[in-house]
């Protein structure tokens, strides 16, 4: 455990003050130690996967930071693949596709770790990692649980991990993918990465900021009626070629993140009469995340 840690080096937007606390465990018991600690110093706590939809605020994080990153494994016994939770998401994806087994080629591409894309039911071209997540591990109290899929209740990204209606902290999860021809699977994956590509802009972002509402157009629709693309505040500016995603080109600038992203909301429901929902996560002084 270390201190002072700036949060920006941590997230893909490039923006966070100092963490009063950071660890990084390499396996489960470590982690349940940096939480029971966080616990009896009454230290506020999030759990930190690679950072790619979270703005922490300028001022940073006064408690205790802890990245899930350094939690490998990986195992294969048929179409089950069992996997740590600080495991990159798209590495496992390719991995699974190059091997023929089907069902994750949308996520090769996709950043984040597997504790991340659980916690959130990340998702991309109508799929996503409730269609083929059995199991989860959770550290909860001072064991590690084993808890099936439905009772995460996985929704449009999000989970009662992410709503707090079920707690714990994700270090492993088990997927049943389907048997299929390595070099279709393949094909398949480089398609959806190519029509992903082609869609996102290159620089420093959290990808979409807001979710899809439920019924009719898009985020990214609506922002760009609403005439969002290259909005700018400072050096953070929504990208001209998709509206719901914001560019950052500095590194200490939540703030201006931030400040866009209202007036962005803003935009929408003037226009439109829609209160859109932020799909990334705020964290101020004091949060409490399991991500």
């Amino acid at each position: 455990m270390i201190r002072d840690v700036p949060l920006w080096k941590h997230t893909s937007l490039r923006v966070g003050g100092p963490a009063h606390s950071f660890a990084q465990p390499a396996d489960a018991a470590a982690l349940l130690s940096m939480l029971q600690w966080a616990k009896r110093t009454r230290r506020p706590c999030v759990i930190l996967g690679a950072g790619t939809n979270i703005v922490f605020s300028d001022t940073g994080f006064d408690g205790l930071v802890v990245a899930t990153t350094k939690l490998r494994g990986r195992s294969t016994d048929g179409v089950r693949i069992q996997v740590a939770g600080g495991e990159r998401l798209t590495e496992i994806a390719w991995m699974a596709t190059r091997s023929g087994l089907s069902g994750l080629e949308w996520a090769c591409g996709i950043p984040g770790t597997i504790g991340g894309a659980v916690v959130m039911n990340a998702g991309a071209a109508g799929s996503e990692i409730g269609d083929v997540l059995e199991s989860t591990d959770l550290v909860v109290e001072d064991a590690v649980e084993t808890v099936p899929a439905t009772a995460l209740r996985l929704g449009y990204r999000t989970s009662a991990l992410r709503t707090g209606e079920l707690t714990g902290t994700a270090v492993a999860a088990t997927f049943v993918l389907q048997q299929d021809a390595a070099e279709i699977c393949i094909e398949r994956a480089r398609r959806m990465l190519a029509e992903r590509l082609q869609r996102l802009p290159i620089g420093a972002s959290a990808g979409s900021i807001f979710r899809n509402p439920a019924n009719g157009p898009t985020a990214g629709e609506l922002l760009d009626r609403a005439g969002c693309k290259g909005l700018r505040m400072g050096q953070a500016v929504v990208s001209s070629q998709h509206a719901n995603i914001i560019i950052n080109e500095g590194t200490r600038n939540a703030w201006e993140i931030l400040s866009l992203i209202d007036v962005m909301k803003r935009r929408a429901f003037d226009r439109f009469g829609i209160e859109l929902e932020e799909e990334i996560v705020r964290l101020d002084q004091t949060s409490t995340e399991r991500l």
